[in-house]
Protein backbone atom coordinates (compact mmCIF):
# COMPACT_ATOMS: atom_id res chain seq x y z
CA UNK A 1 0.00 0.00 0.00
CA UNK A 2 3.06 2.13 0.75
CA UNK A 3 3.82 1.94 -3.01
CA UNK A 4 0.36 3.55 -3.72
CA UNK A 5 -0.25 6.04 -0.84
CA UNK A 6 2.62 8.10 0.69
CA UNK A 7 2.51 9.93 4.39
CA UNK A 8 -0.49 12.11 3.65
CA UNK A 9 -2.55 9.74 2.95
CA UNK A 10 -2.89 10.84 -0.97
CA UNK A 11 -1.66 8.56 -4.33
CA UNK A 12 1.82 9.17 -4.61
CA UNK A 13 2.93 12.00 -7.11
CA UNK A 14 3.75 9.23 -10.15
CA UNK A 15 0.36 7.65 -9.89
CA UNK A 16 -1.66 10.82 -9.67
CA UNK A 17 0.00 11.87 -12.77
CA UNK A 18 -0.70 8.10 -14.43
CA UNK A 19 -4.53 9.08 -13.24
CA UNK A 20 -4.37 12.24 -14.90
CA UNK A 21 -2.87 10.52 -18.16
CA UNK A 22 -5.35 7.53 -18.26
CA UNK A 23 -7.79 10.42 -17.79
CA UNK A 24 -7.02 12.73 -20.69
CA UNK A 25 -6.82 9.80 -22.88
CA UNK A 26 -10.15 7.86 -22.11
CA UNK A 27 -11.44 11.72 -22.60
CA UNK A 28 -10.64 12.17 -25.91
CA UNK A 29 -11.18 8.97 -27.42
CA UNK A 30 -14.50 9.19 -25.89
CA UNK A 31 -14.75 12.77 -26.88
CA UNK A 32 -13.55 12.16 -30.52
CA UNK A 33 -15.62 9.57 -31.09
CA UNK A 34 -19.11 11.48 -30.47
CA UNK A 35 -17.44 14.40 -32.16
CA UNK A 36 -17.12 11.94 -35.19
CA UNK A 37 -20.16 10.33 -35.08
CA UNK A 38 -22.27 13.53 -34.97
CA UNK A 39 -19.89 15.48 -36.86
CA UNK A 40 -18.47 12.83 -39.67
CA UNK A 41 -17.62 15.38 -42.16
CA UNK A 42 -14.46 16.28 -39.48
CA UNK A 43 -13.02 12.87 -40.56
CA UNK A 44 -9.76 12.72 -41.56
CA UNK A 45 -7.70 9.58 -42.48
CA UNK A 46 -7.64 7.46 -38.76
CA UNK A 47 -8.94 10.41 -36.83
CA UNK A 48 -10.28 14.20 -36.85
CA UNK A 49 -9.38 17.06 -39.22
CA UNK A 50 -6.52 18.78 -37.23
CA UNK A 51 -8.68 21.47 -35.84
CA UNK A 52 -11.02 19.65 -34.30
CA UNK A 53 -8.70 17.52 -33.00
CA UNK A 54 -7.14 20.13 -30.78
CA UNK A 55 -10.90 21.30 -29.90
CA UNK A 56 -11.41 18.13 -28.39
CA UNK A 57 -7.58 17.79 -26.96
CA UNK A 58 -8.46 20.51 -25.02
CA UNK A 59 -11.98 19.64 -23.57
CA UNK A 60 -9.93 16.33 -22.72
CA UNK A 61 -7.20 18.14 -20.81
CA UNK A 62 -9.30 20.65 -19.33
CA UNK A 63 -11.56 17.65 -17.83
CA UNK A 64 -9.10 15.49 -16.48
CA UNK A 65 -7.49 18.73 -14.67
CA UNK A 66 -10.75 19.80 -13.80
CA UNK A 67 -11.61 16.00 -12.23
CA UNK A 68 -8.05 15.74 -10.35
CA UNK A 69 -8.17 19.01 -8.79
CA UNK A 70 -11.82 18.33 -6.73
CA UNK A 71 -11.83 14.24 -6.37
CA UNK A 72 -7.91 13.75 -5.65
CA UNK A 73 -6.52 17.55 -4.93
CA UNK A 74 -9.47 19.17 -3.40
CA UNK A 75 -8.83 22.01 -4.71
CA UNK A 76 -10.36 24.84 -7.49
CA UNK A 77 -8.61 25.30 -11.01
CA UNK A 78 -7.77 28.63 -9.31
CA UNK A 79 -5.11 26.54 -7.25
CA UNK A 80 -3.95 24.93 -10.52
CA UNK A 81 -3.22 28.40 -12.48
CA UNK A 82 -6.56 29.08 -13.51
CA UNK A 83 -7.94 31.81 -11.84
CA UNK A 84 -11.19 33.31 -13.69
CA UNK A 85 -10.80 37.02 -13.10
CA UNK A 86 -9.88 40.80 -14.62
CA UNK A 87 -6.16 39.47 -13.06
CA UNK A 88 -5.72 36.74 -15.21
CA UNK A 89 -6.76 38.81 -18.69
CA UNK A 90 -4.13 40.65 -17.59
CA UNK A 91 -1.65 38.22 -17.03
CA UNK A 92 -2.58 36.62 -20.92
CA UNK A 93 -1.99 39.71 -22.11
CA UNK A 94 1.58 40.35 -20.76
CA UNK A 95 2.22 36.95 -21.49
CA UNK A 96 1.12 37.59 -25.25
CA UNK A 97 3.21 40.95 -24.98
CA UNK A 98 6.26 38.65 -24.27
CA UNK A 99 6.01 35.94 -26.38
CA UNK A 100 5.34 38.42 -29.23
CA UNK A 101 8.47 40.38 -28.38
CA UNK A 102 10.65 37.34 -28.35
CA UNK A 103 9.36 36.02 -31.56
CA UNK A 104 10.00 39.29 -33.19
CA UNK A 105 13.16 39.46 -32.23
CA UNK A 106 13.94 36.04 -34.59
CA UNK A 107 12.17 37.18 -36.83
CA UNK A 108 13.73 40.58 -37.35
CA UNK A 109 17.62 39.08 -37.02
CA UNK A 110 16.54 36.85 -40.00
CA UNK A 111 14.99 39.69 -41.72
CA UNK A 112 17.96 41.50 -41.46
CA UNK A 113 20.58 38.62 -42.27
CA UNK A 114 18.28 37.62 -45.50
CA UNK A 115 17.09 34.02 -44.30
CA UNK A 116 14.18 35.05 -44.37
CA UNK A 117 11.95 37.24 -47.18
CA UNK A 118 8.43 38.38 -47.75
CA UNK A 119 6.60 39.19 -51.52
CA UNK A 120 2.68 39.90 -51.98
CA UNK A 121 0.09 37.99 -52.48
CA UNK A 122 -3.04 38.27 -53.18
CA UNK A 123 -4.15 35.70 -51.35
CA UNK A 124 -8.40 34.03 -51.79
CA UNK A 125 -9.69 34.54 -48.96
CA UNK A 126 -10.86 37.38 -46.46
CA UNK A 127 -8.05 38.86 -44.21
CA UNK A 128 -9.87 38.77 -40.65
CA UNK A 129 -12.28 35.79 -41.55
CA UNK A 130 -8.25 34.03 -42.11
CA UNK A 131 -6.62 35.57 -39.08
CA UNK A 132 -8.90 35.21 -36.89
CA UNK A 133 -9.41 31.51 -37.32
CA UNK A 134 -5.78 30.99 -37.18
CA UNK A 135 -5.60 33.09 -33.99
CA UNK A 136 -8.12 30.61 -32.66
CA UNK A 137 -6.71 27.53 -33.54
CA UNK A 138 -3.21 28.78 -32.07
CA UNK A 139 -5.00 30.01 -28.83
CA UNK A 140 -6.99 26.57 -28.01
CA UNK A 141 -3.51 24.54 -29.23
CA UNK A 142 -1.46 26.65 -26.61
CA UNK A 143 -4.02 26.28 -23.52
CA UNK A 144 -3.70 23.01 -24.64
CA UNK A 145 -0.45 22.13 -24.31
CA UNK A 146 0.19 24.74 -21.16
CA UNK A 147 -2.70 22.13 -19.77
CA UNK A 148 -1.21 19.00 -20.54
CA UNK A 149 2.70 20.05 -19.35
CA UNK A 150 2.76 23.42 -17.38
CA UNK A 151 -0.52 22.49 -15.60
CA UNK A 152 -1.19 19.50 -13.41
CA UNK A 153 1.99 17.47 -14.30
CA UNK A 154 4.26 20.28 -13.75
CA UNK A 155 2.60 20.80 -10.39
CA UNK A 156 2.58 17.52 -9.20
CA UNK A 157 6.08 17.10 -10.34
CA UNK A 158 7.08 20.44 -8.23
CA UNK A 159 5.41 19.13 -5.35
CA UNK A 160 7.40 16.13 -5.79
CA UNK A 161 10.81 16.95 -6.84
CA UNK A 162 10.50 20.94 -6.36
CA UNK A 163 10.11 23.22 -9.16
CA UNK A 164 13.51 23.08 -11.54
CA UNK A 165 13.61 19.23 -11.74
CA UNK A 166 9.41 19.70 -13.12
CA UNK A 167 10.10 22.22 -15.31
CA UNK A 168 12.99 20.32 -17.29
CA UNK A 169 10.90 17.13 -16.85
CA UNK A 170 8.02 18.79 -18.37
CA UNK A 171 10.04 20.28 -20.97
CA UNK A 172 11.26 17.30 -22.49
CA UNK A 173 7.55 16.14 -22.37
CA UNK A 174 6.92 19.24 -24.41
CA UNK A 175 9.69 18.33 -26.66
CA UNK A 176 8.55 14.71 -27.40
CA UNK A 177 5.52 15.60 -28.31
CA UNK A 178 6.35 17.05 -31.17
CA UNK A 179 8.16 14.17 -32.44
CA UNK A 180 6.25 12.98 -35.80
CA UNK A 181 5.97 17.09 -36.44
CA UNK A 182 6.97 17.49 -40.71
CA UNK A 183 10.81 18.45 -40.67
CA UNK A 184 12.03 17.57 -36.96
CA UNK A 185 15.46 17.87 -36.47
CA UNK A 186 17.86 17.63 -33.64
CA UNK A 187 18.30 21.36 -33.29
CA UNK A 188 14.34 22.06 -33.71
CA UNK A 189 14.07 19.37 -30.98
CA UNK A 190 16.13 21.15 -28.98
CA UNK A 191 14.77 24.30 -29.38
CA UNK A 192 11.22 23.29 -28.46
CA UNK A 193 12.60 21.70 -25.20
CA UNK A 194 14.43 25.10 -24.47
CA UNK A 195 10.90 26.39 -25.10
CA UNK A 196 9.43 24.28 -22.81
CA UNK A 197 11.96 25.59 -19.90
CA UNK A 198 10.94 29.00 -21.08
CA UNK A 199 7.18 28.36 -20.45
CA UNK A 200 7.90 26.31 -17.28
CA UNK A 201 9.72 29.15 -15.75
CA UNK A 202 6.48 31.21 -16.41
CA UNK A 203 4.60 29.18 -14.63
CA UNK A 204 6.85 28.90 -12.27
CA UNK A 205 7.71 32.81 -11.73
CA UNK A 206 4.05 33.51 -11.41
CA UNK A 207 2.15 30.12 -10.59
CA UNK A 208 -0.43 31.73 -13.22
CA UNK A 209 -0.86 29.52 -16.54
CA UNK A 210 -2.29 32.58 -18.14
CA UNK A 211 0.86 33.97 -18.40
CA UNK A 212 2.71 30.76 -20.02
CA UNK A 213 -0.28 30.68 -22.12
CA UNK A 214 -0.09 34.35 -23.63
CA UNK A 215 3.66 33.59 -24.38
CA UNK A 216 2.90 30.68 -25.79
CA UNK A 217 0.22 32.41 -28.33
CA UNK A 218 2.18 35.60 -29.00
CA UNK A 219 5.52 33.31 -29.68
CA UNK A 220 3.29 31.12 -32.43
CA UNK A 221 0.87 33.90 -33.87
CA UNK A 222 4.02 36.35 -34.45
CA UNK A 223 5.74 32.74 -35.92
CA UNK A 224 2.97 31.80 -38.03
CA UNK A 225 0.70 34.81 -38.65
CA UNK A 226 2.29 37.96 -38.49
CA UNK A 227 5.05 36.22 -40.37
CA UNK A 228 3.70 34.06 -42.33
CA UNK A 229 5.94 31.45 -41.38
CA UNK A 230 5.53 27.77 -40.02
CA UNK A 231 5.04 26.84 -36.39
CA UNK A 232 7.26 23.81 -35.30
CA UNK A 233 7.05 22.38 -38.76
CA UNK A 234 3.37 23.29 -39.47
CA UNK A 235 2.25 26.22 -42.18
CA UNK A 236 0.07 26.48 -44.78
CA UNK A 237 1.03 23.93 -47.20
CA UNK A 238 0.26 21.19 -44.25
CA UNK A 239 -2.62 19.13 -45.38
CA UNK A 240 -5.14 20.30 -42.83
CA UNK A 241 -4.09 23.42 -42.02
CA UNK A 242 -5.35 25.74 -45.12
CA UNK A 243 -5.91 28.37 -42.43
CA UNK A 244 -2.22 29.35 -41.69
CA UNK A 245 -1.70 30.93 -44.82
CA UNK A 246 -1.91 34.71 -43.64
CA UNK A 247 -3.70 36.49 -47.38
CA UNK A 248 -1.51 39.73 -48.26
CA UNK A 249 1.79 37.87 -48.30
CA UNK A 250 4.33 34.89 -48.80
CA UNK A 251 7.20 34.07 -46.65
CA UNK A 252 10.76 32.99 -48.09
CA UNK A 253 13.12 31.04 -46.42
CA UNK A 254 16.61 31.36 -47.75
CA UNK A 255 20.13 29.93 -46.91
CA UNK A 256 20.80 27.29 -44.65
CA UNK A 257 18.90 25.43 -42.62
CA UNK A 258 20.12 25.71 -39.31
CA UNK A 259 20.20 29.27 -39.69
CA UNK A 260 16.57 29.95 -41.20
CA UNK A 261 15.02 26.85 -39.75
CA UNK A 262 14.17 26.08 -43.37
CA UNK A 263 10.94 24.15 -43.75
CA UNK A 264 10.26 23.64 -40.11
CA UNK A 265 10.65 27.57 -39.63
CA UNK A 266 12.37 29.60 -37.09
CA UNK A 267 12.16 26.86 -34.14
CA UNK A 268 14.85 24.60 -35.78
CA UNK A 269 17.65 27.48 -35.91
CA UNK A 270 19.94 29.03 -33.94
CA UNK A 271 18.53 32.47 -33.83
CA UNK A 272 15.70 30.92 -31.65
CA UNK A 273 18.37 28.85 -29.39
CA UNK A 274 19.62 32.19 -28.33
CA UNK A 275 16.21 34.31 -27.96
CA UNK A 276 14.41 31.65 -25.85
CA UNK A 277 17.53 31.38 -23.91
CA UNK A 278 17.57 34.99 -23.47
CA UNK A 279 13.82 34.67 -22.28
CA UNK A 280 14.50 32.17 -19.73
CA UNK A 281 17.70 34.55 -18.11
CA UNK A 282 14.83 37.28 -18.21
CA UNK A 283 12.12 35.50 -16.28
CA UNK A 284 14.77 33.86 -13.74
CA UNK A 285 16.03 37.20 -12.46
CA UNK A 286 13.34 40.38 -13.26
CA UNK A 287 12.01 41.71 -10.31
CA UNK A 288 8.72 42.57 -12.20
CA UNK A 289 7.23 39.05 -11.72
CA UNK A 290 5.94 37.36 -8.50
CA UNK A 291 3.59 34.22 -8.04
CA UNK A 292 0.32 35.60 -7.44
CA UNK A 293 -1.10 35.41 -3.93
CA UNK A 294 -4.59 34.61 -4.79
CA UNK A 295 -3.25 31.18 -6.34
CA UNK A 296 -0.84 30.61 -3.10
CA UNK A 297 -3.81 30.92 -1.13
CA UNK A 298 -6.15 28.73 -3.22
CA UNK A 299 -3.70 25.74 -2.58
CA UNK A 300 -1.04 26.18 -5.18
CA UNK A 301 0.34 22.26 -5.35
CA UNK A 302 4.12 23.69 -5.43
CA UNK A 303 3.09 25.83 -2.11
CA UNK A 304 2.84 21.99 -0.43
CA UNK A 305 6.30 21.25 -1.11
CA UNK A 306 7.45 24.92 0.54
CA UNK A 307 5.27 23.88 3.24
CA UNK A 308 6.58 20.30 4.51
CA UNK A 309 10.32 21.79 4.10
CA UNK A 310 9.13 25.00 6.38
CA UNK A 311 7.56 21.80 8.67
CA UNK A 312 10.45 20.14 8.56
CA UNK A 313 13.16 23.21 9.30
CA UNK A 314 11.01 24.27 12.34
CA UNK A 315 11.39 20.92 13.77
CA UNK A 316 15.02 20.92 12.98
CA UNK A 317 15.80 24.32 14.90
CA UNK A 318 13.19 22.60 17.84
CA UNK A 319 15.42 19.89 18.34
CA UNK A 320 18.44 21.46 18.53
Amino acid sequence: MKLLVGSEGRLRAGWRLVVFGLLVAGAYLFLGGVTWAIFPGLRSGRGLVPAAGVGVALLAVLGATWAMARAVERVSLTALGLPRDRAAVAEAARGFLVGLTLMALVVGVLAITGAVSWRPDRGTGSWTGTVGLATLFLAVGAIEEELLFRGYPLQVLAEALGGPVAVVLTAVGFGLLHLFNPGLDRLALLNIVVAGILLGAAYWRTYSLWFPVGIHLGWNWTMGVAAGLPVSGIGAGTPGFPFLDTPGFDATVHGPAWWSGGRFGPEAGVAVTAVALVGIAWLARTGRLRRAERIRSAGALPERRAGREGRGDEAARGGS
